[in-house]
């Protein structure tokens, strides 16, 4: 296994930095910098590093075998990085590492929630990369397995880093924007009995446990006739929800539960409101005038995705790009596995 050397404390200044050498010829490779001849596996020592004549630092080196040491220096950035170039002769600096790292801690400032931050945060640590290192170190098929298991976790957290697109759809007067309304906690939307009151779509964010949705309120479908100016308006209005159900993960059909026989069209699913106003409501529909809090539990119900729940310290491909690029690598051959493995933002 060819070296490769990573900084598994945070980067930046700091009281102390550690840095790690693995492969083939690492403890040579730090016998060499710290000039001594030989070092036991299982040793902790005291190293003067020295470069081109020059003194770099006292360091103290644990060395777990010929093929894994730990440098323990001063966490000075400056030194860290000499200490760095010294050490990488022919060994695999982990640029990779660095850049998903930097990647995670960048995306980090934009978390809508906690558990999005929580889970970049991790990546921001490293994570991520150290997972992405011990996969490549592994024999093929191990490697593969592991790598499957990433993407398959990877994209059942993806809900929790960016919020999943609901759209509220249906007919005129069904109850769409009260219900918005209700899961945004605040009077967004303008409800009124009048055909066409909602003529565009409006954007909020609701939030049931770790996950933060993107919800649309969209205009009421209904025949439009006429072709002044608001009826061009209106019927603009409706395209534009069309549009908007193709890209969503849910849409909902909200109905009048007292419409007469109410269906969904392919690719919604039937919500049925005003249960208030029905004896014998059906089983399932809300009211989210008179029950929001019923009207909540019932959409956390519906929205409720398994396997949602951050852990900590995971490793997570924390973006669209990186679980394309995880799929990409499972659809290759074998024989490219290990390399790679080793550059998932290439590309």
């Amino acid at each position: 296994m060819a070296l490769h050397l990573r900084e598994l404390t945070p980067r930046g200044a700091g009281a102390v930095s550690v840095l790690e050498l693995c492969g083939d010829g690492a403890k040579d490779a730090v016998c060499t910098l710290g000039g001594v001849g030989e070092m036991q596996d299982g040793a902790l020592r005291l190293l003067r590093l020295r470069a081109a004549g020059e003194d770099l630092d006292e360091a103290l080196c644990v060395v777990h075998g010929s093929d894994h040491v730990e440098l323990h220096l001063h966490g000075s950035p400056v030194l860290v990085a000499r200490v760095i170039d010294a050490l990488g002769g022919g060994a695999h600096r982990g640029n990779e590492s660095a850049e998903l790292e930097a990647s995670a801690a960048e995306r980090l400032g934009s978390a809508r929630t906690e558990a999005a931050a929580r889970v970049l945060l991790d990546q921001a640590e490293g994570a991520l990369s150290r997972r992405l290192q011990e996969l490549a170190g592994q024999e093929e098929a191990e490697a593969r397995t592991g790598l499957e298991q990433l993407v398959e976790r990877s994209l059942a957290l993806a809900p929790v880093l960016s919020a999943p697109r609901v759209v509220l759809a249906g007919p005129v007067n069904a109850g769409k924007s009260t219900l918005f309304n209700v899961l945004v906690g605040s009077e967004r939307a303008i409800t009124s009995d009048s055909p066409g009151t909602t003529r565009d779509m409006l954007v909020g964010y609701a939030s049931f446990g770790e996950i933060e949705y993107e919800l649309i309120d969209t205009a009421g479908v209904r025949e439009v006739e006429g072709s002044g100016g608001a009826e061009q308006v209106e019927l603009e209005g409706q395209r534009a929800g069309e549009l908007l159900r193709e890209g969503a993960y849910k849409v909902f059909w909200v109905e009048d539960a007292r419409a007469e026989a109410p269906a969904s069209p392919d690719g919604c699913e039937l919500l049925l409101t005003k249960a208030d106003l029905l004896n014998e409501p059906p089983m399932g529909s809300i009211s989210a005038l008179a029950d929001p809090l019923g009207a909540r539990r019932e959409l956390r119900s519906r929205l409720e995705q398994s396997g949602a729940r951050w852990r900590a310290g995971e490793p997570v491909l924390f973006s669209p790009k990186l679980c394309a690029w995880g799929e990409e690598v499972l659809a290759g051959p074998l024989s490219a596995l290990s390399t790679r493995l080793r550059a998932p933002l290439e590309g």
